[in-house]
């Protein structure tokens, strides 16, 4: 697994460099593997969201393979190890997106300096992880929908009735069990794997599958989700990684590197017009007179 993120961040800054033109010579593009894993995400999503509405009482099952219930508490919540690999499992997609958000910062900072990573793999892994896993899972999901985790349900030791993944209406006030953030932070890593090259992807692709169902995997045996928490969020996340992906690389008349980069630079610098205008009009703004008398 460390390997192949150290594989992802080289392929996604331009290095590997000598392997590219061997790898993309196969007959493999870059992506490919992203379709496949597209294609199984729907098949799965459809069939658990029918399974899962006709057999609600599903995702408690799941839920009570890990649960004690003589200790009634979740068995692996307070392993070592496994809070050690749910750490890493958050860390790391964060250290991949960082240098994508860091070169965009800095394009928009210095217009006129080049990016020291391919514009578009940093608007990809940036827009996708701000999207994703921030604004639609924990920005609206987690807060709106209002179904309550698996350990604040009255079955495993909490006081909440349990929710379908459909029903909107539970007693979570906010911060809620559908759809899992951790899943979908790990589900993310489809998003850097899509970018490395040749066969090479498709390995990078099934460690990224493999790393996201080991983190929304301990998010179910920790009680913190359900398991159609975890499925929906990796649907919801992968299909904006391939919607954003074809845009970028995909589509016929797709951007080169050079343009976006030229977009963003632009905006950079109508970013730094706009403020000087608003800095000289604040410094022109005369101080208001001195108050007189008690």
């Amino acid at each position: 697994m460390g390997a192949s993120c150290l594989y992802i961040a080289a392929s996604i800054c331009g290095g590997a460099r000598p392997f590219r033109k061997r790898l993309d010579q196969s007959g493999w593009r870059s992506g490919d593997a992203l379709k496949w894993v597209l294609f199984f995400a729907l098949v799965i999503g459809a069939a658990v969201a029918i399974l899962f509405t006709v057999f609600p009482d599903w995702d408690m099952a799941i839920a009570s393979l890990f649960w004690d219930a003589q200790g009634r508490h979740f068995v692996l919540a307070g392993a070592p190890w496994a809070q050690t690999v749910r750490n890493l499992a958050n860390w790391i997609p964060w250290a991949i997106a960082a240098p994508a958000f860091a070169a965009i910062v800095l394009k928009l900072l210095f217009p006129r300096r080049k990016m020291f990573m391919p514009a578009r793999a940093a608007v990809l892994l940036a827009f996708t992880m701000a999207v994703g896993p921030g604004l639609l899972v924990n920005g609206i999901l987690k807060q709106e929908w209002g179904r309550p985790r698996p350990v604040h349900v009255d079955t495993f030791g909490g006081r909440d009735a349990f929710k379908s993944w459909y029903e909107t209406d539970g007693t979570c006030p906010g911060n809620c069990s559908f759809v899992s953030g951790e899943g979908a932070l790990g589900f993310w890593m489809t998003a850097p794997a899509s970018l490395v090259p040749g066969p090479a992807g498709a390995v990078a692709m099934v460690a990224a599958v493999v790393f996201a169902s080991v983190a929304g995997g301990l998010r179910i045996a920790f009680g913190g989700h359900f398991f159609t928490d975890v499925v929906f969020s990796g649907v919801l996340v992968i299909v904006l990684v391939v919607l954003t992906r074809y845009f970028l690389y995909d589509r016929k008349g797709a951007p080169s590197d050079a343009a976006v980069e030229l977009i963003i630079g632009r905006t950079g610098l109508k970013l730094r017009t706009l403020i000087q205008r608003v800095w000289r009009r604040v410094r022109r703004r005369p101080l208001p007179p001195p108050r007189t008398g008690l």
